[in-house]
């Protein structure tokens, strides 16, 4: 991709459907004309699509339009761009949505920066004094009766019987 600003895409007129085994997407270009377009180019990490497109002026802008097969996109966003006949890539403000369980779906718009909040912390509840006793006593009984096995199954015997313990006294 290249380092140039991405090209707006007109909200209410661009959309993205399956038509028979293809998928066509219509892509309504805002504010002014569209450099010359040779193709249209999907992007999901690493895989690179890149199709014949075909525009038209009209009078809100370039309408760019593009046929590729459903079957060549696998499920994932895909950022869309356009190649000019000099190979130059310019990005869209636009994502395609494609999953084998819904409709493709075409996201118009820059991609949102959003950001995760920082996880809560968790604070472990304290084990009330009767039930850290009760834990310590089945404990030493456990200790105690698995001491007559081997140390590799008394290890798993105890790590089973731990949480056993945490779920029946947690």
């Amino acid at each position: 991709m290249s380092t140039a600003p991405e090209l707006p895409v007109e909200l209410s007129a661009s959309y993205a459907h399956r038509t028979g085994d293809d998928v066509r997407v219509v892509l309504q270009l805002a504010g002014g004309a569209a450099p010359d377009a040779a193709a249209l180019q999907l992007r999901a990490g690493r895989k690179v699509l890149q199709v014949a497109s075909t525009s038209r002026s009209t009078t809100e802008g370039e309408l760019l339009e593009a046929r590729l097969p459903a079957a060549d996109l696998r499920p994932g966003v895909w950022r869309l761009a356009l190649v000019g006949a000099d190979q130059d890539v310019r990005p869209l403000e636009a994502r395609l949505l494609n999953s084998r369980k819904q409709p493709i779906a075409l996201l118009p718009g820059p991609t949102p920066r959003t950001e995760l909040a920082p996880p809560e912390r968790v604070v472990p509840v304290a084990v009330a004094p009767r039930r850290a006793r009760v834990y310590r006593a089945a404990s030493r009984i456990a200790d105690a009766g698995l001491a007559v096995l081997p140390e590799s199954r008394a290890r798993r015997y105890r790590a089973a019987l731990r949480k056993a313990g945490h779920r029946v006294l947690g």
